[in-house]
């Protein structure tokens, strides 16, 4: 692998440990949230959902970009 190609593979690897780890505070959030504050209103209840459809969301989208660079990276000599 040249160097080029290592540069585009690190930003690629980045981007996907930052949504990985986005996915996973939404969710541990969104535990938290609906456990301590959504039996005393619907502001708590809101929020947590809010922070389960934002996981999900990204996780979505973290599979596909994840799947891309692994055919990218396979297609790499």
């Amino acid at each position: 692998m040249d160097e080029a190609t290592k540069l585009v593979f690190k930003g690629k690897f980045l981007v996907l440990t930052v949504m990985l780890n986005v996915i996973v505070l939404c969710f541990a959030m969104a535990v938290f949230v609906l456990f301590r504050f959504a039996p005393e209103g619907t502001v708590g209840l809101a929020i947590g959902l809010l922070l389960l459809a934002i996981g999900a969301v990204f996780s979505v989208s973290f599979r596909k970009r994840y799947h891309q660079t692994k055919a990218w990276l396979y297609e790499q000599p």
